[in-house]
């Protein structure tokens, strides 16, 4: 079983939020930084460190802007540009794993909530009893590759990936037979926040 000892964990906050462009989106304090937009009175972020943090050893923050408020919940590491600007999320998952020293990274997307609590140990015991070298979470209705558990010795494989131009994570989970990880369809599990109404109803959840 993978233990906090042997992981480290990334909160991928490097994209914009260029569907969120509405009043509700003042409280982040920027124009375009999901990360930063307010959920419950806390930014987005703090909800994903508060749930990674207990779990692993050390908290990535993939950011490309606002460095500085993003370092109040972990080390920020920046995009290698050289795989181009705004070049997807598997850029912040290559480029942190040039920064670790432990075999394993538990990889979340700040914009996604409300995950099962036992989501790390269930991808950890999947990874135990089979030879893969990814896990990702999943429900009957949909996946949620970036959910996921990825051995250090991926690197090099996932930065030749990205240099030839590919960028979709589910094409490089299967060229590496990633385990899809079955949780409950339950209707507010992995809540995804794009849209300001997405927002607004996370907002409600909480509070309920």
């Amino acid at each position: 079983m993978i233990d906090p000892a042997v992981a480290t964990g990334l909160i991928l906050a490097g994209g914009r939020a260029r569907r969120m462009q509405s009043p509700l989106f003042a409280g982040a304090g920027t124009a375009e930084e999901k990360g930063l937009l307010m959920l419950n009175g806390e930014p987005l972020v703090a909800h994903a460190h508060r749930f990674l943090a207990p779990r692993v050893g050390t908290v990535l923050v993939s950011a490309n802007r606002h460095q500085e408020r993003y370092a109040a919940y972990g080390k920020v590491i920046s995009d290698d540009q050289s795989w181009g600007d705004d070049a997807g999320p598997l850029v912040g998952v290559a480029t942190a794993l040039r920064h670790i020293d432990t075999p394993w990274i538990v990889v979340l997307p700040v914009d996604v909530i409300r995950l099962p609590l036992d989501l790390i140990g269930r991808l950890a015991q999947a990874l135990d009893q089979s030879a893969a070298l990814i896990a990702y979470a999943t429900t009957a209705t949909r996946g949620h590759p970036l959910c996921m558990v990825v051995h250090a010795s991926l690197m090099s494989s996932l930065g030749d990936f990205l240099s030839g131009g590919d960028r979709k994570v589910g094409l490089w989970q299967a060229l590496h037979q990633a385990v899809p990880v079955l949780f409950p369809d339950d209707a507010h599990a992995f809540f995804n926040i794009n849209t300001p109404d997405d927002l607004a109803y996370a907002n409600q959840l909480c509070k309920s």
